[in-house]
């Protein structure tokens, strides 16, 4: 039983992936229809989705529109900023690969789920210790209007210093 629930994540982003999938070609597909009846050629087909494909990272930095060089938080040291800055560009790139690269080495998996849930990231709140962690709210709006959810969403981001003195991310809440 705990073995499907760690696959769990992963079946739901396989199902997420394949419905964006079927999506963006399904859309296609609909050019293709136009196009031919114009031009009756194929290659237009993958004209449109190379073109989908540039356009693409234009709209994805849209999605994070935190103005990192303006966090004046006396909590918040450059090198976290770091970390989230990562830890935010492969979420918005839904990079899991990039995602776990920016997290601890211990955190493993147990966060791939918030891929299942899009966000424009807007801003920083105030950061907070506890203990020895660093707590760093990221706040944003959701993309999909879930039912009975606000648009607003706030990430907090763990950080503490490794054996090392590097910071890490330990945990997403």
């Amino acid at each position: 039983m705990g073995e499907s629930n760690m696959n769990r994540p992963a079946q739901i982003i396989s199902i997420l992936i394949f419905s964006v999938s079927v999506s963006v070609f399904a859309g296609c597909g609909k050019q293709e229809t136009t196009d031919t009846s114009t031009n009756g050629t194929i290659p237009t087909t993958s004209e449109t989705v190379v073109k989908e494909e540039t356009d693409q990272p234009a709209a994805l930095q849209n999605l994070d529109e935190i103005k990192w060089n303006d966090v004046k938080d006396p909590l918040i040291e450059d090198a976290m900023i770091a970390k989230l800055k990562a830890a935010i560009a492969a979420f918005v790139s839904k990079d899991l690969d990039q995602f776990h690269a920016a997290l601890g080495p211990d955190v493993g998996t147990g966060h791939d789920y918030l891929f299942d849930h899009p966000v424009k990231f807007t801003g920083i709140a105030e950061a907070m210790k506890e203990n020895n962690r660093i707590l760093i709210p990221i706040v944003g709006e959701r993309l999909k209007n879930e039912e009975g959810y606000s648009p607003d969403i706030r990430y907090t981001f763990y950080l503490e210093k490794d054996k090392d003195g590097a910071w890490k991310i330990v945990s997403i809440d």
